[in-house]
């Protein structure tokens, strides 16, 4: 059984670990730097803690019965689609697990939460969206399999970034 916790800046050092621990392994091939600087960004402590103290942005570790960390996921309430004409919608910012937890229905978890917790947030939440890196076929069966449908794709100018690497879609499911 998976318990979904919601992460307050009490947890912020447990947070920042997992981030690093989770982030790494799937996506330093993205990186000339294998996502040092890229990460030193996203999991700055400042950075973190702005983000646990606003509202809209909320994260959850997902934990197995024990209490182990498995995975997290970030999301933003009331996060207008970019570049759409979809303004009532929650985006899944971050969703990630540990190695050794992919496969075993977590994610899907993580995914049925998301949903949920935009219908309780507000009924008029129409759609989640979230951006995936089309260079990552796993990830993208497995939001096409939740019901995800690409709306676009765009270039990142990250300078550490591979060129070959930098195509994001994004990608939107209707509630």
């Amino acid at each position: 059984m998976i318990r979904i916790e919601r992460v307050f800046p009490k947890d912020i050092l447990t947070l920042q670990k997992v981030v690093k621990e989770t982030y790494l392994p799937y996506f330093r091939y993205l990186w000339h730097d294998e996502g040092k600087a890229y990460l030193a960004a996203m999991n700055d402590l400042f950075v973190l803690n702005q983000h646990l103290q606003n509202p809209f942005n909320q994260y959850y570790f997902a934990c197995n019965e024990q209490g182990e960390i498995l995975g997290y996921l970030k999301i933003i309430l009331f996060a207008p689609v970019p570049e759409e004409d979809l303004p009532l919608a929650l985006c899944i910012d971050k969703l990630y697990l540990y190695e050794a937890a992919r496969g075993k229905g977590i994610g899907k978890a993580l995914m049925n939460f998301a949903e949920t917790k935009a219908r309780e947030e507000d009924p008029q939440i129409n759609c989640l969206w979230l951006r995936v890196m089309d260079s990552n076929p796993y990830n993208l069966d497995f939001y096409a399999k939740h019901g995800f449908n690409v709306l676009h794709k765009r270039w990142l100018d990250l300078p550490q970034m591979k060129e070959e690497y930098r195509g994001i879609l994004t990608m939107v499911k209707k509630i």
